[in-house]
């Protein structure tokens, strides 16, 4: 029996995936959680977690994602939403899958097994778009990014690198402009940071 946990927002749907996976015979679900927190302070005994891309405390769903492939579990993220930067910065995070929420439930139940067998569990279209090459970023742009996205100010960023603030926001802007130019567009620059690895321009 494969064991499934769900990290999903709906309380609903952990009801509805305990029908559809009851159907298989081979798949069960063992816990169910709102968070990764919560998920990992139950430490339930599961071979592969089902991960709501965005859950109502804003975890980065990256971080989610490593979080979880830490505690030695595979992660498949199962999600209404399917923009390029998600797909690419989970499966890069370590998810093994990521599946368009619909209620196939033989699609659900076949990449459940394809993750567990650890295999990715990816569409053709998905899997083009992991293959996707991102933006070059100039030695400067990486590191402003870098740091940047790792939690330092503006002005900490300028200070790091030795260069004013103006010239911080003139390479973050830059960078924005890169993935616009791919259809990409980026409201906060922190979240690529995950796009970016190993981590451009980090030595001190």
């Amino acid at each position: 029996m494969i064991r499934v946990a769900v990290i999903d927002n709906d309380k609903l749907v952990p009801a509805g995936l305990r029908a559809l996976l009851a159907e298989t015979g081979d798949i069960g679900l063992v816990h169910t959680a709102t968070a990764v927190s919560e998920h990992l302070a139950a430490a339930p005994r599961a071979d592969v977690v089902l991960l709501d891309l965005r859950l109502e405390d804003g975890t980065e769903p990256a971080a989610n994602v490593a979080a979880l492939r830490g505690s030695g579990t595979r992660v498949l993220v199962f999600s209404v939403h399917g923009e390029r930067r998600h797909v690419r910065a989970t499966v890069r995070a370590g998810a093994s899958g990521y599946l368009i929420k619909d209620d196939d439930a033989v699609k659900l139940a076949d990449a459940i097994r394809s993750v567990h067998s650890g295999q990715l569990a990816l569409t053709t279209e998905l899997m083009s778009i992991i293959n996707d090459e991102q933006p070059d970023l100039s030695p400067q742009e990486a590191r402003a990014l870098y740091l940047y996205g790792t939690g330092s100010t503006l002005a900490a960023t300028a200070h790091r690198m030795g260069v004013t603030i103006p010239t911080v926001r003139s390479y973050l802007t830059r960078i924005r402009a890169k993935w616009a130019a791919i259809d990409e567009p980026v409201d906060d620059v922190r979240s690529l940071i995950h796009e970016y690895q190993p981590r451009p321009g980090h030595a001190e």
